[in-house]
């Protein structure tokens, strides 16, 4: 079976709004995310997918936080925690310990030297994303972000 092969342009004409769309929004994460591992690993020489594991880290309201929790957070697979989190423990940004009561569980904390990267590699991130969407007026920012809203509750309610 041969591919689905999308092109935006011919979806435009076509006034094929799904399709258009959801090409357009991967196309642009795709370009933003390489945008922002270009920076990351350049000053800090963490990926942005280390970055994403250091904020699962950081958002977790439940302590002690697991990979499997921040699996949960960002939607990752376990083992694409696991591979990531050890490369942040070699480079002695977190910490690993097995849970007493579940040794097959992995607790995880972050170091000093984490805290200290992860909060320069936000500014980081704050200021690229500052200047990437810059081309999107004010005015349309609350609109994109609450028809945005709108699309997660209605995944998240789908579940």
């Amino acid at each position: 079976m041969k591919p689905v092969c999308i092109d935006p342009v011919t979806l435009a004409h076509q006034h094929d709004f799904s399709k258009s769309f959801m090409y357009s929004i991967h196309q642009m994460y795709f370009l933003v995310q390489k945008h922002l591992e270009h920076s990351l690993l350049k000053s800090k020489s963490i990926s942005f997918s280390q970055f994403m594991i250091l904020v699962g880290f950081h958002c977790s309201l439940e302590l002690p936080v697991s990979q499997s929790l921040i699996a949960e957070r960002l939607y990752l697979t376990e083992a694409t925690v696991s591979r990531h989190v050890s490369t942040l423990v070699s480079l002695g940004l977190l910490s690993r310990t097995n849970d007493k009561e579940n040794r097959r569980k992995h607790i995880i904390n972050i170091t000093t030297k984490g805290k200290k990267v992860f909060e320069s590699a936000q500014k980081i991130i704050d200021k690229e994303l500052n200047y990437i969407f810059s081309v999107i007026k004010e005015s349309d920012r609350k609109n994109i972000i609450k028809n945005f809203n709108g699309v997660l509750s209605a995944l998240l309610i789908k579940k």
